[in-house]
């Protein structure tokens, strides 16, 4: 019996790591996205996806087609992946739900699996400001301030009751913005 049982959990675990996002193939995603001349870097600010962000509270079903559509130009939005799964629950459309899901776990996993964020050499390497809001989001942090310290961009947090400060790697976003302003 405990044989049985310990083969059972072994085929658990196996299942389970099989059905995690792979990092290092969400962390390419956004990684050439990031390089794309067309690349969004900052679509919070984005009027776009503002207007579709309004539809979820009214209207899944609009919400889904514009979410499709904003995810066409701008796969790494996060947030709009989960609002994504979210809507489809609701839908009834589990297994597209699962899919949106996976899509925002693995790019959270991409970011925070690796690194903690306490320091610049654990930095979480982002490829936006907006990922910065959408990693203290999944963290379940709230923001108190935000700093500069050269191409780390920092955060005081409050996660859980504790402060703490979070470290981001925002050395590709000042990449872009400089080669934009370059030109």
């Amino acid at each position: 019996m405990k044989k049985l049982i310990l083969l059972a959990l072994f085929s658990l675990h196996t299942a389970f790591a099989a059905a995690t996002p792979d990092d290092a193939e969400f962390t390419k995603l956004r990684l050439d996205y990031a390089r794309a001349p067309d690349a969004i870097l900052s679509w919070v600010a984005n009027d776009e996806r503002k207007a579709q962000l309004e539809l979820f509270p009214v209207d899944k079903k609009k919400f889904v087609e514009a979410g499709a559509k904003w995810l066409e130009r701008c796969p790494v939005a996060a947030k709009v992946q989960v609002m994504m799964g979210a809507a489809m629950s609701e839908l009834g459309r589990s297994r597209d739900a699962i899919t949106y899901r996976y899509f925002h776990y693995g790019l959270m996993q991409s970011i925070v699996s690796a690194l903690d964020g306490s320091s610049k050499a654990s930095a979480f390497k982002v490829i936006s400001v907006d990922e910065e809001y959408t990693v203290c989001n999944f963290l379940g942090a709230e923001v108190g301030s935000q700093r500069l310290e050269g191409t780390f961009d920092v955060l005081s947090v409050e996660i859980r009751g504790v402060k703490k400060e979070l470290y981001f790697d925002a050395s590709i976003w000042f990449k872009r913005m400089q080669d934009k302003l370059s030109k």
